[in-house]
C-alpha cells in the first residue's frame, strides 16, 4: 500500500511539473515569435518578456460581460484552458516522457483541441455580435478541413509504429529513418496543418484586428480581463504543443540513452536532449515567424486551395505506406 501511495505522489509530482513547464514555456515562445518577426522587419520589436506582462495586464482588468451572454460565454475561457491543458498531458516533454502514456492518447489529443474549438466557436455566437458570429462560422469553416487532415498525419505515423500512443510512437521512430517517405509526407502535411492550428499567416493573422481578415480574433471581442488572459495563454500554450509535437517526430528522444539497465535517468544525455529538442522547438518557432514575413494572408476562399496540400500529403502518406508495406 506503501508503494503505491509513492507511485501515486511521483506520478502527481511529475504531471504538475509537466503542466508547469508547459504553462510557463508557452508566453516565452510566443515573444520569441514576435522578436523575429521584428527582426525580418527590420525593427526592435518587443521584448521577449512581453506576454508576460500582457496576460498579468489582463489579469489585473475587470471583465465587461454582455447583458446578452449566457452561462457559455462566462464557462468557455477556463473550458478552452482547461482542455488544452489535458492535451499537454499527452504531449511528452523534452525528456521524452507524458503524464499520460497509454494507448489511444493520439485521439485524447485531437479530442481535446475540438472541444476547445468547439466552445469557443459557441461563445463566439452567443454575446450576439456581428464579428464574433463572423469569426466563429469561418473558424468551423477551417476546422472542418483541418481537422481530417490532422488525425490522418498521426493516424499514417500510428500505423507506422502500431501503437495511438504519443509517448510510445515517438519512441519507436527514433529506429526508423527520417527520410521515409511516409513520415516526409506526414511531416508535411503536420507543418502546414499546424499554421492554420496556430492562427498563423497565410490562414490568419494574430496580429490584426480587421474586421474583414480575422478570424480566431473575432470569437474574442466579446471578452475582457481574467477571460480574454485565459484564451490568449490556451493559444499560446496550443501553439507550444504543436511544436513540441512535430520536434519530437523530426528528432524523436533517443529512450535507450536516457536510461540506464537498472532504470537509473543518465542527467547528462537528459540535459543535452533537452537542450536540443528546445532548440528545435525554437527553430520551428522561427522558421513560422519567417513564412509570416515572407508571405501575407491569403483571401478566404482561397483557404481551401492551401490546407488542400496538407490533406493531399496525408492522403499520399497513407497510399504510400500502404504501397511500402503491402497493405495495412
Amino acid at each position: 500500500m506503501s508503494m503505491v501511495w509513492q507511485l501515486d505522489w511521483k506520478i502527481i509530482v511529475f504531471s504538475c511539473f509537466h503542466l508547469l513547464l508547459f504553462l510557463l514555456a508557452a508566453p516565452l515562445l510566443q515573444g520569441w515569435i514576435k522578436k523575429v518577426k521584428a527582426f525580418w522587419q527590420m525593427r526592435r520589436g518587443p521584448s521577449l518578456l512581453q506576454p508576460y506582462r500582457d496576460l498579468r495586464k489582463y489579469m489585473d482588468k475587470e471583465e465587461v460581460i454582455s447583458e446578452h451572454a449566457s452561462w457559455i460565454l462566462l464557462i468557455t475561457p477556463s473550458i478552452v484552458l482547461g482542455s488544452t491543458l489535458l492535451s499537454s498531458l499527452v504531449i511528452p516533454g523534452p525528456w521524452g516522457g507524458a503524464p499520460i502514456q497509454g494507448m489511444g492518447s493520439l485521439f485524447w489529443l485531437v479530442a481535446s483541441f475540438g472541444l476547445a474549438r468547439f466552445f469557443l466557436a459557441l461563445a463566439g455566437l452567443d454575446a450576439g455580435g456581428t464579428f464574433g458570429g463572423m469569426g466563429s462560422s469561418r473558424e468551423v469553416f477551417v476546422a472542418a478541413l483541418v481537422e481530417p487532415a490532422f488525425i490522418l498525419s498521426l493516424v499514417v505515423l500510428a500505423l507506422m509504429t502500431e501503437t495511438t500512443s504519443l509517448t510510445v510512437m515517438i519512441a519507436e521512430l527514433q529506429g526508423m529513418s527520417i527520410f521515409e517517405t511516409p513520415r516526409i509526407l506526414a511531416l508535411l502535411a503536420l507543418v502546414l496543418i499546424a499554421i492554420a492550428e496556430m492562427g498563423r499567416i497565410p490562414v490568419d493573422n494574430p496580429d490584426t484586428h480587421l474586421e474583414l481578415t480575422m478570424i480566431h480574433e473575432g470569437m474574442l471581442l466579446d471578452y475582457s480581463g481574467r477571460s480574454l488572459a485565459f484564451l490568449h495563454w490556451a493559444e499560446q500554450l496550443k501553439q507550444l504543443l504543436l511544436l513540441q509535437l512535430i520536434a519530437l517526430l523530426i528528432m524523436p528522444v533517443n529512450m535507450n540513452l536516457l536510461y540506464t539497465q537498472g532504470g537509473g535517468i543518465q542527467f547528462g544525455v537528459l540535459v543535452t536532449q533537452s537542450i536540443l529538442q528546445i532548440g528545435l522547438v525554437a527553430l520551428l518557432g522561427a522558421f513560422f515567424a519567417t513564412i509570416e514575413s515572407a508571405h501575407v494572408k491569403v483571401r478566404l476562399f482561397r483557404i481551401p486551395n492551401f490546407l488542400a496540400v496538407g490533406l493531399a500529403a496525408a492522403i499520399l502518406a497513407l497510399l504510400t505506406l500502404w504501397i511500402t508495406k503491402g497493405g495495412i
